[in-house]
């Protein structure tokens, strides 16, 4: 399978971003040793959108390894769909919305990094409405069903990771990778 591997890690506030950065790292690796073929494009750099659109539409699942930021994603992600999701090459117009579609991809997953304890999920005031991960991230997941990339596998999502312990995340995302991909 042709995983492309898209990745928004930077340093911010007490955040280096070297978490997002070892989750790229192990997807490559164990993703590798299972024979997957593995592409890679980090938004927090300078891209050319029509090589970035290449890797897009080359791909048969896509993995978005970001922290969530302000409960969306980072600006460089947000830049980078922006200026890869070309209208008549990426999706067009169509009488029912959102069937229109041209991604290849079938399946995409989300790896978040986040400070917010999971078990805040729908126990805070500001995540009173969000009782899973899948509620913050929304707009990521719209868009891909909007792509026409239908099949998500679940969200890992790294929590607490600037006042907790991180110790956890290594095993626990290898483990989810061994069960999503054969």
């Amino acid at each position: 399978m042709k995983t492309l591997v898209v990745t928004a890690g930077y340093s911010i506030y007490d955040a280096k971003g070297q978490l997002n950065g070892f989750l790229a790292y192990l997807t490559d690796k164990t993703l590798s040793a299972k024979g997957y073929e593995v592409k890679f494009s980090d938004t927090t750099k300078d891209w050319d959108a029509e090589r970035e659109l290449e890797k897009l539409l080359w791909a048969d699942c896509i993995i978005y390894i970001m922290p969530i930021m302000w409960f969306n994603m980072p600006a460089p992600m947000v830049k980078w769909i922006d200026e890869v999701l070309i209208y008549k090459k990426t999706f067009v117009i169509t009488e029912q919305y959102g069937e229109g579609g041209q991604v290849p991809a079938e399946r995409f997953m989300i790896v978040v990094t986040s400070n917010m304890k999971s078990r805040d999920l729908g126990n805070c005031h500001v995540l009173q409405h969000a009782t899973r991960i899948d509620d913050v991230l929304q707009p990521l997941i719209m868009t891909n069903n909007y792509l026409s990339i239908r099949e998500q596998i679940p969200t890992f999502h790294a929590d607490n990771v600037i006042a907790g312990s991180t110790n956890w995340i290594e095993s626990a995302y290898i483990q989810h990778l061994d069960t999503y991909f054969d």
